[in-house]
């Protein structure tokens, strides 16, 4: 029988109050002073307590976003990225207005809120309005949005959005491995070296939009400051050797030609029943700090004890997250997607070329709870990676369209082989969005 795991997804809801942003689980937020626009215009600030986000170039936004965009959503975006927001005239309605908004942290840093940005009037463009700005932050920031008619909301339909982004930095990549605490010997490889060998072909082989210069092996007990935090004869356990499950403070190791790369962290276990690994849907953070890495566990916590992951398996799990990293969702939504989304409009993930398989969603994989119904098996957002076995669900992957491709969200032997053509393109496209 072969191993197979399966992914939980992430919620793309962000909060704040009026004017005063609470922190979500993955906001990076530019921590610059800002003040309020002196514009004589009335200042129309997102009216929900709770916001959607939206990300580049994802051709599936939902029904959530189109009920939302007139009154309030947040964007990421990166210095130097050119971005383009447009969707379909309503003739019934004059032009609206955009507002964009800055996030910014309070003094007590706890709290965040909100300037005005600017004011954007809409080109017409083959009956879509199109607003179109650029991003001249210092570095990875979350910005606002309201539509306005008459010093209000617009009451105009917005249907058929895209939101879509351009930058110019480069598509060559490099790979960071780094290791944390006592790593067992893995099956298929004699060490770890061998693991990254075989982890930068495999990414050579998939990533085929991108320029995988090279991997550095990196062991955290080495790090140049905080080396101490990581002893080597220990296995570590994210979530419960430390706070940070995502162990963050790892990401941008300070060395050069090194530090500008994708973290990629394994440690022995993910301190959480049937997680194999994780990634922040659109972390796209090559730099260090918040949302910097992607974590792989060499071990699986299962009901019974543990289980190893062949290198096969690491691999895999590596390039699926790394997936989501740079913005891509699953295929076919699970239960567990359509929850952290909060939008059951989202059931696959937008690409023409990727289809979908319906039969998921009925087959049982993704509640929540374990054996005891007491916890739920995903993370706000994260993606994460589960072991399909924990809940004794019989499903067959090969009736299902998708299963070839890496982002489908059950793995095993025999599916997640390549991405489709458009997902390579977006992949490009975020790439080059990201400083690095």
């Amino acid at each position: 029988m072969a191993r197979q795991s399966f992914l939980a997804s992430p919620c793309i809801r962000r909060f704040f109050v009026a004017k005063k942003a609470c922190l979500p689980f993955f906001f990076l937020f530019l921590l610059t002073a800002c003040t309020e626009s002196s514009d004589p215009e009335t200042v129309v600030f997102p009216r929900d307590k709770e916001l959607y986000a939206i990300f580049p170039n994802d051709p599936m936004l939902g029904d959530s976003i189109e009920a939302h965009l007139s009154t309030g959503v947040m964007m990421y975006v990166h210095p130097g990225g050119h971005y383009t927001l447009s969707f379909q005239v309503d003739s019934t309605h004059e032009a609206p207005q955009m507002q964009l908004f800055r996030f910014y942290r309070l003094q007590n840093g706890e709290k965040y809120g909100m300037s005005k940005l600017e004011t954007l009037e809409p080109e017409v463009s083959k009956g879509r309005y199109v607003f179109s700005f650029d991003c001249e932050e210092n570095e990875k920031a979350n910005w606002g949005l309201t539509l306005v008619e008459d010093d209000d909301y617009y009451q105009g339909k917005t249907t058929d959005i895209k939101f879509e982004g351009s930058g110019s930095y480069s598509n060559h990549l490099s790979l960071n491995l780094i290791s944390v605490g006592l790593v067992d010997p893995i099956e298929g490889v004699p060490n770890l070296d061998s693991l990254a060998r075989l982890l930068v072909r495999a990414f050579r082989k998939g990533y085929k939009s991108f320029v995988i210069d090279t991997i550095y092996v990196r062991h955290a007990e080495n790090h140049p400051t905080l080396g101490s935090k990581y002893p080597s004869n220990k296995h570590w356990h994210a979530g419960s050797s430390s706070e940070d499950m995502t162990l963050a403070e790892l990401g941008g190791w300070p060395e050069k030609g090194v530090k500008e790369a994708l973290d990629i962290v394994l440690v022995h276990r993910i301190e959480e029943l049937d997680v194999l690994g994780y990634a922040g849907l659109f972390s796209a953070n090559l730099t260090g700090t918040e949302e910097s890495t992607v974590i792989v566990g060499s071990h699986v916590l299962t009901s019974s004890g543990e289980r190893a992951l062949s290198a096969d398996e690491i691999v895999k799990v590596a390039i699926h997250e790394t997936g989501h990293f740079f913005g891509l969702k699953h295929t076919t939504s699970t239960l567990a997607d359509l929850e952290s989304y909060n939008d059951l409009s989202i059931l696959e993930d937008g690409f023409e070329d990727t289809p979908s398989c319906p039969d998921l969603l009925k087959s049982g994989l993704y509640k929540k709870g374990n054996a005891s119904g007491s916890v739920d098996y995903y993370m706000p957002g994260r993606f994460k990676v589960l072991d399909k076995r924990a809940f004794g669900v019989v499903f067959n992957e090969a009736d299902c369209p998708d299963a070839y491709l890496f982002m489908f969200p059950v793995s095993s032997e025999k599916t997640m082989k390549e991405f489709s053509k458009q997902q390579l393109k977006v992949l490009k496209q975020n790439l080059s969005l990201i400083p690095h």
